[in-house]
């Protein structure tokens, strides 16, 4: 066969090669991300080895739970949990930690007197307490007085504050708390009574978290305790305690955590029953146990997750020494469960939690407690790292098999319609069966995949993100340019009527300041004023439309979708504002004059778009809303006030206080409008506000009566007691050149502006 002959036969096939080389390499790229992420779940996703993937389902779990927190996934139990806190009161009160026992006895004989029925410590009492009169009558002793000895005898036993400690403890179910150690020469104290025995084969095979030594309370206090339990908790590789081990294993022998301890002391129950499964031909573990009628799953450590309720002060604090004094209600404490523990800094007992830092660990305790007796726990099915490993094998085959017959727009799609798909699934399970899934590895196999078959679509999409930013990126913020870049075919340039926000905002007396300066002044004191005024529009995510001269107008909603759009141009405002009080002591330095601003702000719809000519053009916003937004610029400096806002601004600004201005009818428009002040957001608006706005409504409503004497008596007394008293002198003004008017019968105080 001649040379010719083979290349006529061959050529065609390492052409095929050669234009498919990426292909090939893609599809073997995809082979082993699905490969490396299922081998990963059946391999590693069972220990605690903190892993990139790990910690993004840690970051997932955390989105997730504070998603749809509300009090009936995770409903309160009917008992009363109450939790009575060493705080910075307490100790600044009471004096430093640990107090003497006589103190915790009063403590615990006042919350037995007002009817709790279990009393939680979450703290240790490890040492036992010296009895003042015994060194007393050792010292007398020693220094050769046998008398005073004698005489301090009778001292003793009222001195004897672990006994009288242990006395208090019979008023009512004292459940304590020990640690485990891990060191087995530690052994501190004496063990409750196991809640499980173990036989002589299982403690090997079991797969739990082990202790080998421990630190408990005093002998005579957990003698006379109903229980105890441990209170270490499970603190993840981010620092973060999402779960809490249950029970523990001590000498073959299973001891309960502090909530489980006190929920059998609540329910009566000395022992309960423990399901202990295969998990593999070598090794056992807990799946759950037995709570009263309910069943509490854990996971391959005997964990739980934390049930928890919300932020920090879901349930009752009541301040320790308040209980010390017997200066508390003692009502919400009839037949309630008590937690001692500490919110205090100084006493190191604060927790990084899904729902807070800075998390008192006994809230923790709370949280749990509240779970058993509601019987609400989220589950952490252990078989899930198996089913995920099979389900990225599916994926990852299918989306390799389909992505070399889908376009790059078509595989987009496909792409954010898979990872929609796996956060919706994984979110069902969470909110309807209270089942947690792992999400990261299946989330990351799919967000990667679409990546890579995305590479040959790559060029195409360069261009389009360019054209974004040559249109887009001298008015947007850098943030929206990112967004748009991302997905840049949903931002088109054509006209569209949307519902949006404008903002004007101008240089009060302009023309006087510029005036006095040279251009080269002028040019530098706007370029000090814009720059941090569009910082702070930029900030709020609005979107600059041109400046003209001194004015500069932006406006929200477009390009970028905004649901907040009235709410973030009032921001934008008040911080231009903040931005000027800040920027005037600087000016004044320099020899410049100070600069005050009118802004108006209206909310709308506008048509939207890129419009001009084939010479220019300009991305811009038009229409009566725009127009309105302008006029209350102008209007402004007619009122004396610094923002002037729109109706619809007004009301769906919800969160903010506004001042009523006036019914006004602008140039141009036959309908009236009303138009308001900010004040405030409704948690931060000054004390003399709620009296003025009162005043002005009466003021106002006599105005609109036309009770020209009385309007004018109560306007003139707003202008004495307000300090921004422009307003009123405009109202005061209006009622002279009303008086001697004949309105007509429909008159509803609307007033024209011609500006």
């Amino acid at each position: 066969m001649s040379a010719c002959e083979l290349k006529t036969i061959f050529m065609p096939v390492l052409t095929l090669l050669k234009r498919h080389a990426l292909r090939g390499t893609v599809i073997l790229i995809s082979v082993f991300i699905t490969l490396s992420l299922a081998s990963y779940h059946l391999l590693q996703a069972q220990s605690d080895y903190n892993s990139f993937i790990k910690r993004l389902d840690y970051l997932f779990y955390d989105w997730r739970y504070n998603l749809l927190l509300d009090d009936e996934r995770f409903p309160r139990a009917n008992e009363t949990i109450i939790i009575v806190d060493i705080d910075e009161k307490s100790l600044a009160e009471e004096g430093r930690w640990p107090w003497p026992r006589d103190k915790i006895a009063l403590l615990v004989e006042n919350l037995a007197a007002a009817g709790a029925v279990v009393i939680g410590f979450d703290i240790l009492m490890t040492e036992p307490q010296i009895n003042p009169t015994r060194s007393l009558q050792q010292q007398a002793r020693l220094k050769g007085r046998p008398d005073l000895a004698e005489q301090l005898e009778g001292f003793i036993l009222a001195t004897e504050y672990d006994a009288i400690l242990a006395k208090s403890f019979s008023r009512t179910d004292i459940v304590l708390s020990f640690l485990f150690q891990d060191d087995a020469t530690i052994k501190v104290g004496q063990l409750p009574e196991p809640i499980y025995q173990l036989t002589a084969d299982q403690p090997a095979r079991l797969i739990a978290i082990r202790a080998n030594g421990f630190t408990a309370n005093v002998p005579i206090l957990q003698q006379a305790a109903t229980s105890a339990g441990f209170i270490v908790p499970s603190i993840d590789g981010d620092g973060v305690l999402r779960s809490a081990p249950m029970v523990q294993l001590y000498q073959q022998q299973l001891y309960p955590s502090l909530s489980l301890a006190m929920g059998m002391a609540y329910m009566v129950i000395e022992q309960t029953d423990i399901n202990i499964r295969p998990f593999s031909t070598d090794y056992d573990m807990i799946s759950k146990f037995n709570f009263v009628d309910q069943q509490i799953y854990t996971d391959f450590k005997a964990r739980v997750l934390v049930p928890y309720l919300g932020p920090r002060g879901q349930f009752p604090y009541v301040s320790a020494s308040d209980i010390v004094h017997n200066s508390f209600d003692p009502e919400p404490f009839d037949n309630a469960l008590v937690l001692v523990g500490t919110s205090s800094v100084g006493l190191a007992d604060l927790r990084s939690t899904p729902v807070g830092t800075q998390y008192p660990g006994v809230e923790v305790h709370a949280n749990l407690l509240n779970g058993l007796l509601q019987g609400t726990f989220p589950v952490e099915i252990v078989e899930s790292n198996t089913i995920t490993a099979l389900i990225l094998l599916l994926l990852g085959l299918i989306f390799t098999y389909y992505s070399s017959r889908l376009g790059p727009f078509q595989l987009t799609l496909a792409t954010i319609a898979l990872l929609i798909g796996l956060v919706s699934f994984n979110l069902y399970f969470w909110f309807e069966q209270n089942i947690s899934l792992p999400l990261a590895s299946s989330f990351l196999l799919a967000l990667a995949l679409g990546t890579l078959h995305l590479l040959e679509g790559f060029l195409s999409e360069r261009k389009a993100k360019r054209h974004v930013t040559s249109v887009f990126g001298q008015y947007v913020p850098s943030a929206h340019i990112s967004h748009m870049l991302a997905e840049p075919a949903r931002y088109g340039f054509a006209g569209e009527t949307r519902q949006m926000t404008v903002l004007f905002s101008d240089i009060r007396f302009f023309t006087t300041i510029s005036e006095n300066l040279t251009a080269t002044q002028v040019k530098d004191l706007l370029n000090r004023y814009f720059t941090p005024i569009t910082e702070a529009i930029f900030n709020h995510q609005g979107t600059i439309d041109k400046y003209v001269g001194d004015m500069v107008m932006a406006f929200w909603g477009a390009p970028l979708d905004d649901a907040q759009h009235p709410l973030h141009a009032l921001e934008s405002a008040i911080e231009m504002l903040t931005i000027l009080d800040r920027l005037n002591p600087q000016l004044l330095a320099l020899g410049y004059p100070e600069i005050r601003v009118g802004i108006g702000i209206n909310t709308g719809p506008m048509d939207v778009g890129d419009m001009g000519s084939s010479f220019r053009r300009a991305y811009t916003v038009l229409g009566d809303s725009v127009n309105l937004g302008s006029r209350l610029e102008n209007l402004t400096k007619f009122y004396g006030i610094d923002i002037l806002v729109g109706p619809e601004t007004q009301k769906q600004c919800s969160t903010w206080t506004f001042r009523f201005i006036d019914k006004i009818q602008v140039r141009g428009k036959n309908d009236s409008v009303d138009v308001y002040e900010p004040l405030a957001p409704i948690d931060q608006l000054p004390s003399h506000w709620p009296a003025e706005l009162a005043l002005f409504d009466r003021a106002y409503q006599a105005y609109l009566a036309q009770e020209w004497d009385r309007a004018t008596i109560l306007f003139t007394e707003l202008l004495f007691q307000s300090t921004q008293a422009a307003l009123y002198g405009v109202y005061l003004q209006r009622i002279e050149s009303l008086r001697d008017q004949l309105l007509p019968p429909d008159w509803d105080g609307t007033f024209l502006h011609t500006i």
